[in-house]
């Protein structure tokens, strides 16, 4: 960032700056032409550029790796007296996909693929499979040669608030099942299912990290979308818990599966899980709401989750038939960790709305 200083000048009763040469340039600006001047609340004003060409681009190379496919072919011709041939390895596509999620987080709009070799169909159908994990990213060119990638939603019409709205609601349906589920015998199709939700949590987390990050660098849609510097430092921190809590979750019904049937454990369990319910509701409202009230009721949910938390840490102790079984045992003890950071999620989200440090007796 290049700092200039002016000096105020005054015709009549308007006060003039001259603007730097170099941005002049570089925006293609001249006599005659309009640029937009915002006053923000922090006492600053931004100047845009009407004319800037939105389409951010950036393009990658597919090529084959000639060293190891040649001592493939050499091999081929030693043990079987035939030549064969691979296109890139496994890590290479690895570092290729990197390369397009890392565009993707970083606002680019359009990712283009290019190869002096036809891009094999694994790997063609890998990007695609890979791709679908990026919202509003798709293919709009490929042949051979060449994969075209561009991002077709427009950013002024997207909502951090619903997005993030939208990734606590999923949570909260894959939270409840997990937890009241415990009394039933646990399948392998809804743990199928809460990983798939899983997937579309990490969806909407990439959009909403693109956003925040398209947002930073253009703050011309930070100010369409009624954002400040410390608004979207916040979402990014209250996304990152979320998708967090998600994982978590995941973890915990592969743990779930493995405790002994006790009534009096279960119990406990859908107890500590529904104090961990109600924190949940509270803390995204608290944060999106900027409430002071619902924060207080996220520290009472907290103490009530301690509480029965507590009491499942005892019934362990005294459980012998949990004590005896090594696999229950540890599911337990991973179940209760689990829980423990899920509850720090939602008290970590609170405090952004009002730290929790501040408002306890």
């Amino acid at each position: 960032m290049t700092i200039y200083t002016r000096t105020l000048q005054q015709i009549g009763s308007s006060i003039l700056v001259s603007l730097p040469t170099e941005w002049i340039k570089k925006n293609f600006l001249i006599k005659g032409k309009s640029i937009n001047i915002e006053t923000n609340s922090d006492n600053t004003i931004s100047i845009y550029n009407n004319y800037q060409d939105q389409e951010i681009k950036i393009e990658f190379n597919y090529q084959y790796d000639n060293h190891v496919q040649k001592i493939q072919i050499d091999k081929d011709k030693d043990e079987n007296n035939k030549i064969s041939t691979i296109g890139k390895t496994t890590e290479d596509i690895k570092i290729l996909l990197n390369k397009i999620f890392g565009a993707y987080l970083l606002g680019y709009n359009i990712i283009n693929i290019k190869s002096k070799e036809p891009i094999s169909f694994e790997d063609s159908e890998e990007i695609k499979k890979s791709i679908r994990k990026l919202i509003g990213l798709e293919i709009v060119d490929e042949n051979n040669y060449n994969i075209n990638l561009q991002f077709l939603l427009d950013a002024k019409t997207l909502n951090i608030e619903k997005i993030l709205n939208m990734m606590n609601s999923i949570i909260t349906g894959m939270f409840r099942e997990t937890i009241y589920s415990i009394d039933s015998r646990f399948n392998q199709d809804l743990k199928k299912k809460i990983a798939s939700r899983d997937d579309e949590i990490d969806r909407q987390y990439f959009l909403l990290v693109r956003l925040i990050r398209t947002a930073i660098m253009n703050k011309k849609l930070a100010s369409v979308l009624n954002l400040s510097n410390i608004d979207m430092l916040d979402y990014r921190i209250a996304a990152n818990f979320l998708e967090t809590a998600g994982d978590l979750i995941t973890e915990l019904i592969s743990y779930l599966t493995e405790v002994k049937e006790d009534k009096q454990i279960t119990d406990l369990i859908k107890k500590t899980g529904s104090s961990l319910e109600e924190m949940q509701i509270y803390s995204i409202e608290a944060f999106t709401k900027m409430s002071r009230d619902k924060a207080f009721k996220v520290i009472e949910n907290y103490e009530e989750f301690r509480i029965s938390l507590s009491n499942l840490k005892r019934n362990i102790k005294s459980n012998k038939d949990i004590l005896t079984n090594e696999t229950s045992l540890v599911a337990v003890v991973n179940i209760i960790s689990c829980l423990d950071k899920i509850a720090k999620c939602w008290i970590d989200i609170t405090d952004l709305a009002k730290p929790t440090y501040l408002i306890k007796p």
